[in-house]
């Protein structure tokens, strides 16, 4: 069931509808209680599938929120060190999606550096992403069906996502 957390400034959406393709919206800012929030929820995903023997791919969508302040940038790259071998074992893979072609190529040059980022890619659009999930979620053998439209938020995260259209 998707979930979604507000604050004052910024939203995170967490939309399990296509498990095991999980997709997660950043809207407006994120705070570093909404990245806690996010990254309890997303860890209570990942291993609930790995339980049941499945991979799941997360796509996060930040191509709606603001850049990230320093402390938010450390819990990023914190949390990445926090992923247990559980964690790695279900994932399959874990795609960014931003719209600037730097901060993609930066991603990529810190990728090559930190062992912790180095499963992370980068994509320019959501409707990129979604593609490159389908055929690796096929190859691994848990095919999702392909979305008849493009990706649009849950319904109960429309009124979020107006707050922030980002």
């Amino acid at each position: 069931m998707p979930e979604v957390r507000q604050s004052t400034k910024g939203a995170v959406v967490v939309d399990d509808r296509y498990a095991p393709l999980i997709i997660v919206t950043f809207l407006g800012e994120t705070d570093l209680t909404l990245a806690k929030w996010f990254e309890d929820v997303h860890r209570r995903i990942i291993l609930s599938h790995g339980v049941q023997g499945r991979r799941i791919l997360s796509i996060a969508d930040a191509t709606r929120s603001v850049k990230p302040t320093p402390e938010l940038r450390r819990f990023w790259a914190e949390m990445s060190e926090r992923t247990t071998p559980a964690m790695k074992e279900a994932t399959l893979a874990t795609f960014l999606v931003v719209n600037s072609a730097l901060i993609r190529g930066a991603i990529t040059a810190i990728s090559w550096m930190s062992p912790s980022l180095r499963d992370l890619e980068s994509f320019a659009t959501i409707d990129v992403a979604m593609n490159e999930a389908f055929q690796r979620l096929a190859r691994a053998g848990t095919p999702v069906q392909k979305l008849s439209s493009p990706y649009q938020l849950p319904e109960l995260a429309q009124k979020v996502h107006a707050a922030f259209p980002g």
